[in-house]
């Protein structure tokens, strides 16, 4: 079974159009299409997997740090919930 990793958000759609800015640092760069701002967060963060969500109008990548495992929950009597 692969090891689930988190998701952090880099880039989201300015409307009106297919316009597009980076979130870390260079927030007043709007870029023209969805490529040039998949191709600036290629060189910012060196990613080469882009997870999108177009109805959100946001790019994830991965950042490399695993999902941390849920917290065993017990009962009064201390059987696992």
């Amino acid at each position: 079974m692969g090891k689930s990793r988190m998701k952090e958000l880099v880039a989201s759609r300015v409307p009106p159009g297919d316009r597009w800015a980076l979130l870390e640092g260079e927030s007043d760069i709007v870029f023209c299409s969805l490529t040039d701002c998949l191709n600036q967060v290629y060189v910012v963060h060196q990613a080469t997997q882009f997870f999108i969500d177009a109805k959100k109008g946001e790019v994830y990548i991965e950042d490399g740090v695993e999902k941390p495992q849920p917290v065993k929950k017990y009962s009064l009597y201390g059987e696992e919930i």
